[in-house]
C-alpha cells in the first residue's frame, strides 16, 4: 500500500471513528429477515429490516465495529477530553496475518442479536456484515430474530460519484494533490497534501454542528498514520477482517502500528491552515439534458487544510 493511500485511509478513519464519534445513533429490536436466495449457498444470511432515514446501511455509514472504551452509569459511551488518551479499546494479541501487535478487537457490545425468545446469542455463533447490516450463520439451527446496533449517522465518503446515492448528512474527503520538499540536511522530506472536506446537510443547524465538530477535530490537532499491514478494518464483504476463519477476536485485531512506530515518519500527520466556510449555491442542478432541484446544495460547508507529514528516509 502506497503512503498516500495510508494517509487517505488514516484520515478517513480519524474523521469517521474519532471526530464524528458523537454522531452515532442506536436502533433497537430491529427484525431480521432471512434472505432465502442466499441461504441455498450454505450461508444463512439475515437482513436487518430498518425503516430509519437516513438508512443505517447507506454508503459511507454502516454499523459500528469497535467497542466504546468507557461507559457511564447509564451505559452511555464517554470519551476523555485529553487528546493523548487512546479512544479505542487497546489490547495485545495478533492481527489476522499472525503479527504480534497492540490493536483493537471487533466489538462485543455494539451489535446485540436475539432469538425468538429474546435471548442474547453469543457472538461466536455468527458473523456481522457491518456495511450492509446483515447477520451471517453457517447453519439454520440457531435462528436470529432481532438485532440492536449502533450506526454512523453521518455518511463519510471518499468519492464524489457516490454522493447522489446517499441521503444527507454527507461528508466528502477530497485530497487534492501532493507537494514534496526537503526539510533537513541529508535524507528526509516534508510532504504536503491540500485537503478539502465538503459537508452536505439537511438543515442549517445540522450543517453548523457538523462543520464545527470537524473544524475542532482538525484545528491544532494531529492524527496517526496507520501502516495497515492487513489492509483496512473490514474485509471486502463487510465482515471484520480475519474473523471468517477464526472466532478468537484476539487473533484478528486491527493492527494499530503506525508509520512513526516503524520509523518511516516523524510523528503524526499534522493539520495546518484549517479554515471553514459556508457555501451558498443555487438549488437548481442542471446538465445537458435536464434541470432539477438539488437538495444537496441547500446546506453546504467546506473545510480546507494542509495535511503535512515528515518522512525520515
Amino acid at each position: 500500500m502506497q503512503r498516500i493511500r495510508q494517509e487517505n485511509l488514516s484520515l478517513h478513519r480519524y474523521i469517521k471513528d474519532t471526530v464524528l464519534r458523537d454522531f452515532v445513533e442506536k436502533d433497537e429490536m430491529v427484525p431480521l429477515k432471512l434472505l432465502s436466495d442466499i441461504s441455498c449457498t450454505g450461508s444463512y444470511v439475515y437482513q436487518a429490516m430498518s425503516s430509519l432515514e437516513p438508512s443505517p446501511i447507506g454508503r459511507g455509514r454502516g454499523w459500528l465495529f469497535f467497542d466504546c472504551p468507557n461507559y457511564d452509569s447509564n451505559g452511555d459511551c464517554i470519551y476523555s477530553t485529553d487528546t493523548c488518551v487512546p479512544e479505542f479499546v487497546i489490547v495485545n494479541g495478533t492481527d489476522a496475518k499472525g503479527n504480534t501487535c497492540t490493536g483493537t478487537p471487533e466489538q462485543s457490545n455494539r451489535v446485540i442479536v436475539y432469538d425468538t425468545n429474546l435471548v442474547t446469542l453469543s457472538g461466536t455463533n455468527y458473523l456481522i456484515d457491518y456495511a450492509d447490516g446483515r447477520i451471517i450463520l453457517d447453519n439454520n439451527i440457531i435462528i436470529p430474530k432481532y438485532v440492536d446496533y449502533y450506526w454512523n449517522y453521518v455518511s463519510v465518503l471518499e468519492e464524489w460519484r457516490d454522493i447522489n446515492s446517499v441521503d444527507t448528512p454527507v461528508v466528502v474527503i477530497d485530497i487534492g494533490g501532493t507537494d514534496k520538499k526537503g526539510y533537513q540536511l541529508g535524507a528526509g522530506r516534508k510532504v504536503t497534501r491540500p485537503v478539502t472536506i465538503h459537508i452536505f446537510a439537511a438543515s442549517n443547524a445540522e450543517r453548523s454542528d457538523i462543520a464545527e465538530v470537524i473544524f475542532d477535530g482538525l484545528f491544532n490537532k494531529s492524527a496517526p498514520v496507520y501502516n495497515f499491514p492487513t489492509g483496512d478494518i473490514l474485509d471486502y464483504d463487510g465482515t471484520f477482517y480475519g474473523r471468517k476463519t477464526n472466532n478468537n477476536k484476539l487473533t484478528s485485531l486491527f493492527n494499530r502500528i503506525t508509520l512513526d512506530d516503524i520509523e518511516y515518519l516523524h510523528g503524526n500527520m499534522l493539520f495546518n491552515k484549517v479554515s471553514s466556510r459556508h457555501i451558498k449555491l443555487p438549488l437548481i442542478a442542471s446538465n445537458d439534458s435536464s434541470t432539477s432541484l438539488s437538495n444537496l446544495n441547500a446546506y453546504r460547508s467546506k473545510i480546507s487544510f494542509e495535511l503535512d507529514t515528515y518522512t525520515r528516509k
